[in-house]
């Protein structure tokens, strides 16, 4: 038999394998946890291939045996699960001043985070300390069979996935054209890191940790300097051509306004963004953090509650805009403007309420995220999560 055809059946045989390992890590992680049996029974594969898939996924220890359902007449069926303890995933939210880490278990359950001051706005002082981090979570980390799983960095811009560079970044200008994977990788080889805009991952980590899990049309709004929305549908992310879409910070709310750092005049977080509520209060985040505003609505300190209640009034007006466009079930407020709570949500729905016949906003629900200033980087882990059944795949054909 010439060498073609003995590879033929080998290579078919190796993509059969792959595909029925997929079918069964997708099921346990999706209906955790479950018998063999149940499995089989899910994804319409025989119980012997099903066996082996298990087999080999408890053999690497990605998955565990618990106790039996106790359901059945005769030998109870024993139930698998994932192995939370088998790996970590680390999700990084950057921000203008400073980055936060989030380090999470398969479940995404957070075992730690730090907040770490971005000194330098020269992205390679952030590649220098972040590798530092990964490096020490590498060691520390080493005793589980998938290490660290994956990375999620979530950018204040966007990114460029065909170039593998950062697109573009109105407030971080400094990270424009930058490499940022590959320089990462140089540092901190064979690790898998993912990049995306704070709207899309706080989109993904809203619907998989927080509020939004059953939700079909989410619009997820979130601000620190800048703002900016990502939409979500039926499971996908709506990105756009290049993976700019969702740019409505800098939509015009305000011919001829404040100038903006894009370069443009009256942009929608020039009025509604955490830097635009700053200014209303003529303060710094050195001088009033956020924990320091959030305290003076409790207490009902007027100037910051009229601060916050016009801020929620421009954010109403761009809300208009993204609900005319887009028609979505439910908008989150994410990000440190969540912490702003029923003050901004009240102010909100007074300006949309002028602007909206109520037909329109019938069944909307606004809400803000209750993963507070770690929801972006949660959406950071959700993006390793995503991908976790092709990464346990891989490692299981290793060796």
């Amino acid at each position: 038999m010439s060498p073609m055809h003995s590879n033929g059946p080998i290579g078919n045989y190796d993509l059969v394998k792959k595909i029925n390992m997929e079918h069964a890590i997708s099921t346990i992680l999706k209906y955790r946890p479950l018998s063999r049996a149940k499995i089989a029974s899910l994804t319409g594969l025989n119980k012997m291939t099903v066996s082996s898939c298990v087999d080999l996924f408890v053999q690497k220890g990605f998955v565990v045996e618990l106790g039996t359902t106790g359901t059945s007449r005769g030998r109870p069926p024993t139930l698998v699960d994932l192995n939370e303890k088998a790996g970590i995933c680390v999700g990084i939210d950057v921000e203008i001043n400073q980055f936060t880490v989030l380090v999470t278990d398969l479940l995404g359950k957070k075992l730690d985070s730090m907040i770490i001051p971005l000194q330098s706005k020269d992205p390679f002082f952030f590649v220098d300390a972040i590798s530092g981090i990964l490096r020490k979570l590498e060691k520390d980390h080493a005793q589980r069979q998938l290490g660290i799983v994956g990375v999620g960095i979530v950018i204040p811009g966007y990114y460029n996935i065909r170039t593998d560079v950062v697109d573009y970044s109105a407030n971080l200008q400094e990270w424009n054209d930058f490499p940022l994977r590959s320089e990462l990788a140089k540092r901190v080889p064979g690790l898998t890191v993912h990049v995306n805009p704070a709207s899309y991952a706080g989109a993904m980590g809203e619907v998989h940790f927080g509020g939004a899990k059953a939700a079909d049309h989410l619009v997820y709004v979130t601000s620190s300097w800048g703002l900016s929305v990502g939409v979500y549908s039926k499971g996908e992310l709506f990105t756009g051509t290049t993976g700019t879409a969702g740019r409505l910070g800098h939509s015009t709310i305000h011919m001829n306004g404040k100038k903006c750092t894009c370069g443009s005049r009256g942009c929608w977080e020039m009025y509604a963004s955490i830097k635009a509520l700053y200014e209303l209060l003529e303060t710094t985040p050195q001088e009033m953090t956020i924990a320091d505003i959030v305290a003076g609505i409790e207490r009902g300190d007027s100037r910051i509650t009229s601060s916050v209640h016009e801020l929620g009034h421009y954010q109403g007006i761009g809300l208009a805009n993204v609900i005319n466009a887009y028609n979505p079930r439910v908008i989150c407020i994410g990000g440190l403007l969540a912490l702003l709570g029923p003050t901004l949500i009240n102010s909100i729905w007074n300006t949309l309420r002028e602007m909206i016949p109520a037909r329109f906003l019938l069944g909307l629900e606004i809400y803000c995220s209750d993963l507070g200033e770690l929801g972006v980087a949660h959406g950071g882990v959700s993006m390793v999560l995503r991908q976790l059944s092709t990464t346990i795949i891989e490692n299981s054909l290793m060796g």
